[in-house]
């Protein structure tokens, strides 16, 4: 796994897109009505063309103008040291509160699991379902229009579920986004009362097979470091943390 930070970032950008995107030279910023950190944060990668604070104060004016607190995504490495600490610093001199560290993980298809006789069957649609997005809306504060912009926003994707039966409700989702040689998986979810019963194992093998027959040899996801069952599950399953990000976003001003 050769890939450049800056290469499988705008890989996971189109898997995730925002509702709104502008560029500030190399940043990218994204608005989607407060729906998701990153679907409105913007992605500090590479130079912004202006001195820092200044860079900042414009960032802080473009999230001012959508009603929204100004946030940035930094990139860390693997153990989630900040790749600029001068913007970091910068961040936290102005109050920004960092939160929400994650890991960008990655695995090559032919690697993880695969499904087997005994794999419940899993549902790939190429639409966003209502039965999906109740279940998506299962376990998040959802918010209808952004939530949908943003699902069906990539390149292309795929709805995968786990019915419980013929008729029954779902009891597990993934989102996959498809870009060249890469299947993103999103919104990973199951039923609490079917957990730790191989159903996130399965959703991922499903990934890693349609990944295999549709020239997707690369998977990639993302989970917050601070999750280490999951964390734990997806190094099991043959993913690789690759770097990662943490969220910085500005206090209210006080009265």
């Amino acid at each position: 796994m050769t890939i450049t930070v800056e290469a499988l970032e705008t890989v996971m950008s189109d898997g995730w897109r925002a509702v709104e995107e502008d560029h500030l030279g190399g940043w990218l910023l994204r608005a989607s009505g407060g729906f998701t950190q990153r679907g409105n944060s913007v992605l500090s990668m590479g130079s912004p063309g202006l001195p820092p604070v200044a860079a900042i104060e414009v960032v802080e004016q473009w999230y001012a103008a959508r009603a929204l607190p100004a946030r940035f995504c930094l990139l860390t490495d693997v153990s989630g040291v900040p790749a600029d600490p001068d913007l970091y610093a910068a961040l936290t001199g102005r109050g920004y509160q960092p939160a929400s560290a994650t890991q960008s993980m990655v695995a090559v298809s032919a690697a993880l699991p695969s499904l087997t006789e005994q794999s419940p069957g899993v549902v790939a649609d190429t639409q966003l379902t209502p039965g999906w997005m109740a279940a998506f809306a299962a376990y998040r504060s959802v918010q209808p229009e952004p939530a949908e912009a943003i699902l069906t926003g990539s390149r292309a994707q795929l709805f995968l579920s786990v019915p419980a039966g013929p008729d029954g409700p779902l009891v597990a989702i993934a989102r996959m986004s498809i870009y060249p040689g890469w299947a993103g998986i999103h919104a990973m979810w199951v039923a609490p009362e079917r957990r730790r019963q191989g159903l996130a194992t399965t959703v991922v093998a499903a990934v890693a097979q349609l990944g295999r027959e549709h020239h997707m040899p690369e998977v990639y996801l993302q989970v917050e470091r601070a999750n280490t069952t999951a964390v734990a599950a997806y190094t099991a399953m043959g993913f690789r943390p690759h770097h990662g990000h943490i969220y910085l976003t500005a206090q209210p001003s006080r009265p």
